[in-house]
């Protein structure tokens, strides 16, 4: 396995498409946490869900496209 091999799979799972999907279903998990009626457990962790999801989006932001 070459350098240049190596280097484009680890640069594969930091590229922002997947990981910007990933920090959007956090955030859309979240919101699904806040506005369900069903169980208080799930609404109290809601808010930790957005925020690291928001937290996350804003970082992946920042990686590059390639």
């Amino acid at each position: 396995m070459t350098t240049k091999s190596r280097r484009n799979k680890k640069s594969w799972f930091l590229r922002r498409g997947p990981l910007e999907n990933i920090a959007t279903a956090i955030i859309g998990l979240g919101v699904f946490m806040l506005m369900q009626p069903f169980s208080m457990l799930l609404y109290s962790h809601s808010f930790k869900f957005i925020l690291f999801g928001t937290l996350a989006f804003v970082v992946v932001s920042h990686f590059s496209d390639e």
